[in-house]
């Protein structure tokens, strides 16, 4: 029986008090006819809730229903692989090999829920119709159980039917306001897109969002804001029924072109509004052009006052072709800590600390200080008589930002003071400077740094250095030298992505000039470039690429000492995690000999020679070449191997270097061979090696194999295999 209401009454109380007031409640509620009639009640109500009880339990299982998945067998797919069908899928059949189940954390088997079989079947056919077939079927005809295997078979036929290429793209001007524009050369304005005749049509016209995007930047470029651009595709037979033929036509409505009555800003709280507007390159009364509002948001992030820029036109005037300009601005804090540890091969640990503010006394400067420590193992030549002992690098740095110089441009100041452990030379360096410059972008993509630099260097024997090398560093006069520079640096990123590059390319040159004018005990001309290409390989994965040169000469006040005119922390050094794998750490290259030991040898000054250290080249070639893959069986780890070739050398003077430098073997033998590998000789490795993806970057461990071995002495040749383990990738 219902009470009196009609309604069934739900109480809840908690504690004692609570359940004597629900007793009062029942009792002062307690209808006629004691509890025989309350039962009745209660059984009545069940009976009329359990169908909607039982319905809504179905429905949750079918939501919730789960089949083993055995395998998907594709039928009459003709252009596109079933490998490549299966991997857009959401349903993936079982990994015998995945990790989990090689651990005993996971079985073999793979489940899929039934209701989201539809689904499956219109991913597959979008995706045929982006390719150009638009009469493509896709079905599921069955779906069989196999309790022996374990699992579902299922079995999804495609009819492909013919696809359709475009035969011609073209732009054509319509609308009211179209008078007196004139569309671009057609050329120009399509070159750009990604469906052009010969390439596949998609069937639908929303594929085409990223070419009309480019299509209507361009048009924003004139101030055309409000243009209207609409695909129009006919499709004809051909001659051959599995092939048709698409015209595509974009009709383009330019409207008016809108000037800027007036900019406004919202949501700065800190940040001055002069600050934001020295930022901006569109002014009132200009054209509202596409190009300057994305060289305005980009100027505005990089001052690093903000997490998040936008631009929005409000209050737009069709009849006068205006619009008010807003700026949407989302502050970040302009104070911040930053920290980081690392380990490697070279510098086992690594701390990096830093402190900064972006906007100083609400002025815009902003100012960085930091510290890199790390405390390094450096055997790197055999240069010690006894144990290796570690050493403690470091590096503070302080970092000054004045912005507004000259109109956008900005004063970059820092002053550093570092130690630097250079094992494989027998050398410490104690160096402190300072520099100042500006950064400038001729471009989006490219940009200029131009920097003036006075630095100090104090070299110093290598605490683990042998005695019986003290004579030689002596008699190279080591002392504090300082070098005045003007240096210009100029690169071109292409790359997609600057951490983590899949294709694209970027361009580094530098030029320093020390000394002359300038003053200081070192003078040189220094210039470098460097080419890294990235793309993706026909077997997977990517492929990077780099080559890089360099040289440095003495001139004026040091051109009488020769190459050792150079600065040893000038010199180009070759070797390495970063450089060459395959050979220790800088240790390519010339060495610093006494000449009395070569002659008590009776050697010549080409020959590699064990416990010499590394001098560095004034002479600089490397070439790198590398398969950066997914690992089958460890994908899902975020597990990458990879395959390289690299080569490289540095050469104290121009005519050491040789042809037969570049020569594909030589061998670890006696000095008087020909066949010998000799310091002038080009150096070559292979080798492999794993990369685990992390959010700071890929952990990397390199095996590389030297395919120019040296005989250092009777008793030492180096090493068949050396291992890098660093973090980042190497170039």
């Amino acid at each position: 029986m219902l009470p009196p209401s009609g309604h069934p009454t739900f109480l809840h109380r908690s504690g004692a008090a609570g359940k004597m007031q629900v007793q009062k409640r029942q009792r002062a509620r307690r209808p006629a006819g004691g509890p025989r009639a309350q039962l009745a009640a209660v059984a009545l109500l069940a009976c009329l809730l359990a169908p909607a009880l039982a319905a809504a339990e179905s429905e949750l299982e079918f939501g919730l229903e789960q089949h083993l998945l055995r395998r998907i067998e594709l039928r009459g797919n003709v252009a596109v692989p079933a490998a490549d069908l299966k991997a857009i899928m959401k349903i993936r059949e079982p990994r015998p090999f995945h990790p989990f189940t090689l651990l005993g954390l996971g079985d073999r088997t793979a489940r899929y829920q039934p209701h989201l079989l539809d689904a499956e079947l219109r991913l597959l056919t979008r995706y045929y119709r982006q390719r150009g077939f638009h009469q493509v079927s896709v079905q599921l005809d069955s779906v069989v159980t196999d309790d022996a295997a374990g699992g579902d078979v299922l079995h999804i036929s495609i009819a492909e039917g013919p696809r359709t290429y475009l035969d011609a793209v073209e732009a054509v001007v319509v609308g009211p306001d179209s008078s007196g524009f004139a569309l671009p050369d057609p050329a120009d304005l399509l070159a750009g897109l990604a469906h052009v005749p010969g390439t596949p049509a998609p069937a639908d016209l929303n594929d085409l969002g990223t070419d009309i995007y480019r299509l209507r930047t361009g048009l924003w470029e004139g101030g055309h804001m409000l243009a209207q651009i609409r695909p129009v595709m006919t499709t004809s037979a051909t001659d051959d029924p599995a092939r048709r033929l698409a015209r595509l036509v974009y009709e383009i409505e330019p409207g008016k072109a809108y000037r800027i009555t007036d900019i406004a800003v919202e949501g700065r709280r800190r940040t001055r509004l002069d600050l934001i507007g020295r930022e901006l390159s569109l002014a009132p009364g200009d054209l509202f052009r596409w190009s300057e509002v994305e060289a305005s948001q980009q100027r505005l992030l990089d001052t690093s006052l903000f997490r998040d820029v936008g631009f929005r036109p409000v209050d737009t005037d069709t009849v006068a072709g205006t619009t008010r300009l807003l700026v949407e601005v989302v502050e970040r804090k302009p104070a911040y800590y930053e920290f980081g540890l690392g380990v490697g091969s070279r510098e086992r640990i690594r701390l990096l600390v830093a402190w900064g503010h972006n906007n100083l006394f609400g002025t815009g400067q902003r100012l960085r200080a930091g510290t890199r420590t790390s405390l390094n193992y450096e055997d790197v030549q055999r240069l010690t008589d006894g144990p290796v002992h570690p050493e403690l690098n470091y590096r503070y740095d302080l970092l000054h930002t004045y912005p507004g110089v000259l109109g956008r441009l900005r004063l970059d100041s820092s002053v550093y003071l570092a130690k630097e452990t250079r094992g494989e030379s027998g050398l410490n360096l104690m160096s402190r400077g300072l520099s100042v410059g500006t950064r400038f972008a001729g471009s989006p993509r490219v940009s200029n740094v131009v920097e003036a630099r006075i630095e100090e260097v104090d070299p110093s024997l290598h605490p683990d250095a042998k005695a019986s090398l003290r004579t030689s560093f002596e008699a190279s006069d080591l002392r504090p030298r300082d070098t005045r520079s003007l240096g210009w640096s100029f690169q071109n990123e292409g790359r997609d992505d600057p951490l983590r590059p899949r294709r694209g390319a970027t361009q580094t040159t530098r030029l320093e000039v020390a000394g002359g004018p300038l003053g200081g005990d070192n003078s040189f001309v220094k210039v470098s470039a460097s080419w890294q290409g990235y793309r993706p390989f026909p077997l997977g994965g990517v492929l990077a690429m780099r080559a890089s040169v360099g040289t440095v000469r003495p001139y004026a006040g040091s051109r009488a000492r020769g190459a050792d005119g150079v600065p040893y922390q000038e010199r180009f050094f070759a070797g390495g995690a970063t450089t060459v794998r395959g050979y220790l750490e800088r240790s390519l290259g010339p060495q610093i000999t006494d000449q009395a030991v070569l002659d008590s040898l009776e050697l010549a000054s080409d020959v590699p020679l064990s416990d010499q250290p590394a001098r560095g080249g004034n002479y600089l070639l490397l070439t790198n070449a590398e398969w950066r893959f997914p690992l089958p069986l460890l994908r899902s780890w975020r597990v990458d191997g990879v395959a390289f070739v690299d080569g490289g050398n540095v050469w104290e003077n121009a005519r050491d270097i040789r042809l037969r430098s570049f020569r594909w073997r030589s061998y670890a033998r006696a000095s008087q061979d020909d066949a010998s590998t000799k310091l002038w000789d080009y150096r070559y490795s292979v080798g492999c090696g794993v990369r685990v993806d992390t959010p700071v970057g890929p952990v990397r461990l390199d095996a590389g194999f030297p395919l120019k071995r040296a005989l250092l002495s009777d008793a030492v040749t180096e090493d068949k295999v050396i291992y890098h383990f660093s973090l980042g990738f190497p170039f």
